[in-house]
């Protein structure tokens, strides 16, 4: 039969074992959550390295500027870096795609004037490796980026889309199949002058846009060139979109 020495001594023992798993505790944890994996420290990675990654993104835009005019006729300017050129029109943009799966469907519509237009992005396709099939996340583009043309400052792409639109003007076809580039990308205009501070001489590597905003882009241009204008596209149809509201799938 257990004695009271026995007994005092069974408790000391458990509340030993009871302090030793609370002090282990933390360093199992922290082997297990919260230690490097051999080197890979904390590079930027990609998203296909997160296990929990849906591919599904749900943004939508406003504050829409129009750069130019639908009504422009050659020579006009299209990217007008120096934001003399911009006009503000009602509008918005929702973007629905999956960016493993390459698809979804990018809507702007706009009103300028008494004309209402509406871009239907549904097609995506690469032309380069860095496009990822048509849909990209996490990536640099333009400027010295080495990703695409070096018409716009390098920015970070949030997300990014390349392939095919059709445009349309009072619910009639206006541009059928036309090349489209999407890009939910930094604030690339000073908020205060609207001037795109490129191309500039840079003392520093990041680039010319400002990590600190954010917009959406979208581009629409034609085949056709036209070295009369800039870009020298015989179409350049070119919006921004200042607020970027993330959402939920619907």
């Amino acid at each position: 039969m257990p004695t009271g020495w026995d007994r005092m001594a069974a408790k000391l023992l458990s509340l030993s074992l009871v302090s030793l798993c609370v002090l282990y505790l933390p360093a199992l944890a922290i082997e297990q959550f919260g230690t490097p994996k051999e080197d890979e420290g904390t590079r930027i990675f990609k998203a296909t390295e997160h296990q929990h990654y849906s591919g599904q993104f749900h943004l939508s835009g406003q504050r829409t500027t129009l750069i130019g005019s639908m009504q422009d006729r050659a020579p006009w300017d299209h990217l007008d870096y120096a934001g003399k050129r911009l006009t503000p029109v009602q509008g918005t943009i929702d973007i629905e795609v999956n960016e493993l799966t390459n698809s979804g469907q990018v809507v702007a519509e706009f009103v300028e004037g008494g004309d209402r237009y509406r871009i239907v992005f549904d097609r995506f396709a690469a032309k380069a490796p860095f496009q990822d099939g048509g849909i990209a996340t996490r990536i640099y583009e333009h400027g010295d980026s080495g990703n695409g043309d070096p018409l716009y400052p390098k920015t970070w792409l949030y997300l990014g889309g390349w392939g095919v639109a059709t445009m349309f003007k009072n619910q009639e076809v206006l541009h059928k199949d036309y090349d489209a580039h999407f890009m939910v990308m930094e604030r690339s205009r000073d908020p205060r002058t609207h001037e795109a501070r490129y191309p500039v001489k840079r003392t520093l590597p990041g680039g010319e846009t400002d990590p600190a905003g954010m917009e959406i882009d979208l581009w629409v241009r034609s085949k056709e060139q036209n070295t009369n204008n800039f870009p020298p596209f015989e179409t350049f149809v070119h919006l921004c979109w200042d607020e970027v509201t993330w959402r939920s799938a619907r």
